[in-house]
């Protein structure tokens, strides 16, 4: 899996303001609290240092001794493993990629261009999709099947992901029964239990209820994974206006501190499992109460987060191409780019979105738009090579005056040096004009159409999917049956 590596990086904090919005979490945590709902939880986050608030309800704060234990014993980076090991990213700080959105209800139909609610194909189809996008290196669940029962959705989607591709891929789960069952799909695939402690193939997904709220299922699905050596994601989404205070600053310490609360919690499990810092800080409207994506101060938390999640050497999963407009237009494409590029310049170890489109819905079409976003976006991060071969100074003494560089092998060489979109139109304006000129939306999905009709994703074994399909039949009936 080839990542980016960033050559330059922006810095929209200061070193002093990263500082001060640690310590300002620091405060939040030893004065003010974060509610944990779970008594596993509680029991072990007590038995660790913290301490139970004199007023508040199931709130623990956490003295900063604590925490910056707690801070000391953070994996510096990680490496998420791929069923296939050639699609392994390794997060070092210096190496970028991209992935997709995850959970949206509705895909936008490629024939009839209307919302639709999302189905177990559109899993599967996107799914494959994502496999042959180079620049959607890992993959969450694009769209919700909601045509699966909600007992086994999580098991049913990860089943589909499983076999539609070889990239990596998280996961969510709705408790610790569904994070079992997970371990043991994975286990057809690995050997065994224990092989996939080795090399865990799937991640789970913890998101705080901003602001400063654990609740009982997200705990325990965070101690459970981790206790079969899972990595954490650790997904905080406070709104500024909403559920975090509106400004920025603000935000991000709150933000800041319901990450390092879920640190500890899963330190208490074991301090050598990875945390990914998924900071999802975004935006109220004030006029409508809607949530706003597409807008400068998105990019700029976003960037932000970058900085703080560094600080403590953790992997940086923020917001990529984000947009809030209702259609094709000018306007998302201005908002995705803007939102893709400030935190990529910033460093981001991994970025998010590809494939959103609008009104909760998902896009095939989006999905092919965002790769090639993404693949600008990497293309001018990567910054300028300067040295003897791309300063050219014996060409440029061969060409001399009045000459011209069409013919010689330096240019041959180099010749990806300047990045060919197989997406965009960039034909002169007489053969545009000649051929037809289609909208961007209609090229990607036709690109989509082709890339459905012949990719072919690597298939688990014989052996591994039946095992599978052991494995999920089981679940299917422990867990729909155990509401009845």
């Amino acid at each position: 899996m080839q990542g980016v590596k960033c050559g330059y990086r922006l810095k929209v904090l200061t070193d002093d303001q990263v500082d001060t919005i640690h310590e300002a979490s620091l405060k939040i945590l030893e004065k003010t609290g974060v509610r944990f709902d779970s008594e596993k939880a509680h029991a072990r986050l007590l038995k660790a240092g913290a301490v139970k608030h004199p007023t508040r309800a199931n709130v623990l704060t956490f003295p900063r001794s604590m925490v910056e234990d707690a801070i000391k014993k953070i994996p510096h980076y990680a490496k998420a493993c791929a069923r296939d090991p050639k699609n392994d990213m390794v997060f070092d700080g210096e190496t970028m990629y991209a992935h997709s959105l995850g959970g949206n209800p509705l895909m936008r139909d490629m024939d009839t261009g209307e919302h639709r609610m999302s189905t177990l194909k559109d899993v599967q189809d996107a799914t494959r999709l994502m496999d042959a996008l180079p620049f959607c290196h890992s993959i969450s669940n694009l769209v919700v099947a909601t045509d699966v029962p909600p007992d086994v959705l999580p098991v049913k989607t990860m089943e589909a992901m499983m076999k539609n591709t070889t990239k990596c891929v998280s996961g969510y789960a709705l408790d610790e029964d569904t994070v079992d069952i997970m371990v043991k799909m994975w286990a057809c695939v690995t050997g065994g239990v224990e092989e996939l402690r080795k090399r865990p193939l799937f991640s789970v997904y913890g998101s705080p209820s901003s602001p400063l709220t654990w609740d009982k299922h997200a705990s325990e699905v965070m101690i459970r994974g981790a206790e079969y050596g899972a990595p954490v994601d650790l997904v905080p989404c406070p709104i500024c206006g909403g559920t975090a205070p509106v400004t920025l600053a603000g935000g991000l310490a709150q933000q800041n501190a319901e990450m390092l609360s879920g640190v500890m919690l899963v330190q208490t499990v074991d301090p050598k499992i990875p945390n990914q810092y998924s900071g999802r800080l975004s935006m109220m409207d004030l006029r409508t109460g809607k949530n706003i994506w597409g807008v400068p101060e998105m990019a700029l938390a976003s960037a932000a987060t970058v900085q703080i999640a560094h600080k403590y050497n953790m992997i940086a999963d923020v917001y990529g191409v984000t947009a809030d407009g209702n259609q094709f237009d000018m306007q998302m494409g201005i908002e995705r780019v803007l939102g893709a590029l400030l935190p990529a310049a910033a460093g981001a170890d991994n970025l998010s979105g590809i494939g959103g489109a609008w009104d909760n819905a998902a896009s095939y079409e989006m999905l092919v738009i965002d790769n090639e976003i993404f693949a600008n976006v990497f293309r001018a991060v990567e910054g300028i090579k300067v040295d003897d071969q791309h300063l050219a100074l014996d060409i440029i003494d061969k060409v001399g005056p009045m000459g011209n560089y069409l013919a010689q092998m330096h240019t041959m060489k180099n010749i990806k040096e300047i990045r060919q979109s197989p997406l965009f139109d960039k034909r002169n304006p007489d053969k545009a004009k000649a051929e037809g000129i289609r909208p961007v939306q209609d090229v990607a999905r036709d690109m989509a159409k082709k890339i459905l009709k012949e990719h072919q994703v690597t298939p688990l074994d014989k052996d591994q999917d039946r095992q599978l399909v052991a494995v999920v039949k089981e679940a299917e009936k422990k867990l729909i049956g155990r509401r009845r």
